[in-house]
């Protein structure tokens, strides 16, 4: 009897075992504010895309491998089961976009960083169209760190916090913004979205928020962990408050 009873429970949990899978696999929603054109956050490796520009599909943006190969990007940008395109991080911030996932197609533009007193602004370069350059990326809504984006941040505790970025045209005229959320206290740790024109690729917005995402990366990299070498995970944890 007992035997029969532990193959019933096995027989249960295969039974279930691909509706468990497809729950754990399916993307945590996440409310996109509604003037965001473009709007993504981070699921551990995989950035979901929460909203593109024709308001109905969703992708994620995944690694494109365990180990990056020759000519191969570092993401692949996927929709509905379609494989969009790539991107390419060439350096920090620095993220090349393509049609497909070979050096060989077409280039949908191009994200690149500068820096000024250590504080990062981001040129957006479509291939076929004029850039446009961001602000520097600055809080909102208050805070324990600077006052811009910098990597200047003493700890992985000062980054936390909701940074927005005018973008302009070549006129210096505000075309849109870009926009990032840190913080353990919302649904996802890393939240991004975006007002961008629509002659620009949605997918050179997708770019934006890895090349934001790649200089998060570095800045905490490089600052003291409050954790104390608790993981890489800084930014997704809180400190217990005592009771």
């Amino acid at each position: 009897m007992p035997g029969t009873r532990r193959r019933g429970l096995l027989r249960t949990l295969l039974a279930l075992a691909p509706a468990v899978a497809g729950c754990a696999l399916r993307p945590v929603p996440v409310p996109v504010d509604p003037e965001a054109t473009v709007a993504a956050h981070q699921e551990g490796r995989t950035l979901v895309v929460d909203r593109l520009p024709d308001g109905g599909r969703v992708g994620t943006v995944r690694p494109a491998s365990v180990v990056r190969l020759p000519g191969r990007p570092d993401f692949v940008v996927g929709t509905d089961g379609e494989t969009l395109g790539g991107l390419w991080v060439v350096a920090p911030a620095t993220v090349v976009a393509r049609r497909g996932t070979g050096t060989e197609d077409a280039p949908v533009g191009k994200i690149e960083p500068t820096w000024q007193d250590d504080v990062i602004r981001l040129t957006i370069a479509p291939a076929d169209g004029p850039p446009l350059r961001s602000d520097p990326f600055r809080r909102e809504g208050g805070g324990t760190g600077r006052l811009v984006l910098a990597r200047t941040a003493e700890t992985n505790l000062d980054l936390r916090g909701t940074y927005k970025a005018v973008v302009r045209d070549p006129d210096g005229v505000a075309v849109g913004w870009l926009r990032l959320r840190m913080s353990p206290y919302q649904p996802a740790a890393r939240i991004y979205d975006a007002v961008l024109p629509p002659a620009v690729d949605p997918a050179l917005g997708i770019a934006s928020f890895v090349a934001v995402g790649s200089e998060i990366d570095w800045i905490e990299a490089h600052a003291i962990d409050v954790y104390r070498g608790g993981g890489p995970d800084g930014l997704e944890r809180s400190i217990p408050i005592p009771r």
